[in-house]
């Protein structure tokens, strides 16, 4: 068994992008494995984006998957998530990572490092975490840890564009449109970035605006889907 292993965790993002860069200076390739938690409204250029990075690095993918997607969960609740309630990161998320660790343990190893992209310029929240720190997945009596790691933590976004592009790598496609690589139906991205991607991908706006139809609660602030095109 290795002595640890790093779980990065990727979203395809410009920042954990560069997440795994600031890994691979600390760690040897064959500790570190990539985490994709899809939730079912990722942007649909996100799998395949992941894993040709996946490939580039030549790096293990992991890509969890809960038993009901973001639709699902917005019906089985009958609301979207809202900044205040953000089940979307919680369920289909971190719960999802945490499960993954915890049933595969004595495969890991005795220490794991979790990492995150997350930069303290994002949210005050942010600003506010430490760049290392202990998960709760690791065991009281010091047979499994579980460290987390913010390798981005102080660094600002051109800082991390500029990395991006010194190392030539390639971006989501996403960043043609938007500043943020997330759910495509995220409740901060933009009106205007949603709009944009809903009426280039119609099917994935029709089954939106029918989950809200269906449980009576708007997207966003009073804000639907269905008030999107208006």
């Amino acid at each position: 068994m290795p002595r640890v292993k790093v779980i990065v965790n990727f979203s395809g993002g410009k920042d954990s992008t560069v997440a795994i860069l600031k890994v691979l200076e600390r760690y040897p390739k064959r500790e570190v494995i990539l985490c994709y938690q899809d939730t079912g409204a990722e942007f649909l250029e996100t799998l395949p984006h992941v894993q040709m990075i996946a490939d580039l690095f030549e790096l293990p993918l992991v890509t969890l998957g809960r038993y009901e997607d973001f639709w699902e969960m917005a019906r089985r609740l009958n609301h979207f998530p809202t900044p205040q309630m953000r089940n979307c990161t919680l369920y289909l998320k971190v719960r999802e990572l945490s499960k993954w660790i915890r049933a595969n343990r004595e495969k890991l190893a005795k220490e794991v490092v979790i990492v995150s992209g997350i930069r303290g310029e994002e949210s005050l929240h942010r600003s506010k975490l430490p760049e290392w720190g202990i998960n709760p997945t690791t065991l009281k009596d010091g047979s499994f840890i579980a460290r987390t790691w913010n390798p981005c933590l102080h660094l600002k976004e051109k800082e991390v564009y500029d990395i991006i592009e010194a190392e030539g790598l390639l971006l989501h496609p996403c960043y043609e449109f938007s500043r943020r690589c997330n759910c495509w139906c995220c409740i901060f991205q933009p009106n205007h970035m949603v709009r944009e991607y809903a009426e280039m991908h119609p099917d994935l706006y029709e089954k939106a605006c029918l989950v809200e139809d269906a449980i009576k609660h708007k997207w966003k602030n009073g804000f639907g889907f269905n008030d999107l095109m208006a």
